[in-house]
């Protein structure tokens, strides 16, 4: 084949198909690395089975196991011969470890939320409680972005929006009727302290919770508490314009935002900085 003037040797079919057959083999294998390494920093801490490892990324244990071997071999992972069971290793744990040294926690929550944005293509948003208002903190947009209130700064009525559901949901209903209904204080008429005292329970068991255009026309948010030694710290959402909302995005949302709370969890666990420095506008302001 000629091209401006050189002579090109084309290469035969059948080996540029081996060739892509290798770059996509390789890439899976390098996807299920990452996806064991994901699901494993998100599991209880004596770890998970083959079978349980096998079911949760839907590939063959056939497939898994010689990917687990070697993990174990280089002591990414551990097995425990006594349970069958795999968790997070050392080697891991140390890489890990160097990486969470150069960058602070607001900078992994950051990190953590812009990869929630990059997957769903919506808006994400951090809010802790400031009295009886969800304040919010930090936020990150896809190109897309919507424009609502829930900005840097900017509060609503925590009984009525979904991080504020998250952020009260271990609270009892006298403490709820207490924080919001002392001292003269009122709600709106159509606000139910008892029905969203449901709710709240919900989000309890379920780890989510909801709203549907109660703070603003056309914007659903869903939302997941973030907790630091057994206490809500924080509360993660995700920002759904009604008209970009489906089955599809909401399902994703509930499967996506519990294990972005449980990796900030993890990092929260083993970290020396100021909880209340890293859940302030301060410790978001300049990433």
């Amino acid at each position: 084949m000629d091209y401006e003037g050189r002579k090109i040797k084309l290469m035969p079919k059948q080996q540029m198909e081996e060739i892509t057959f290798m770059a996509q083999t390789a890439h899976r294998s390098t996807s299920r690395v990452l996806d064991i390494f994901e699901l494993l920093s998100t599991t209880s801490s004596d770890g998970a089975t083959l079978t349980e490892i096998a079911q949760a990324l839907e590939s063959p244990k056939s497939s898994i196991l010689p990917i687990l071997q070697t993990l174990v071999a280089r002591g990414y992972i551990d097995m425990d011969y006594r349970t069958n069971k795999y968790s997070i290793g050392l080697n891991l744990y140390m890489a890990a470890s160097i990486y969470r040294s150069k960058i602070s926690i607001n900078k992994f929550i950051d990190n953590e939320m812009q990869h929630l944005t990059a997957i769903l293509e919506e808006s994400c948003c951090l809010a802790v409680l400031n009295g009886r208002h969800s304040l919010f903190l930090h936020r990150t947009d896809p190109q897309s972005g919507v424009h609502c209130q829930k900005s840097p700064g900017k509060e609503e009525l925590a009984c009525l929006g979904a991080v504020g559901k998250s952020l009260l949901c271990d609270y009892k209903l006298k403490e709820i009727s207490d924080l919001f209904l002392s001292n003269g204080q009122s709600l709106p008429n159509d606000v139910n302290l008892y029905r969203i005292h449901v709710q709240m329970e919900e989000t309890r068991f379920t780890g989510l919770s909801y709203e549907y255009g109660e703070v603003e026309s056309g914007i659903q948010c869903i939302a997941t508490p973030i907790r630091y030694q057994e206490k809500v710290v924080a509360a993660l959402g995700v920002i759904l314009p009604i008209f970009r909302l489906t089955p599809e995005k909401v399902l994703d949302c509930t499967r996506l935002l519990p294990v972005s709370a449980q990796r900030i969890e993890n990092t929260l666990s083993s970290t020396t900085e100021d909880i209340s420095e890293i859940f302030s506008l301060n410790g978001f302001r300049n990433l």
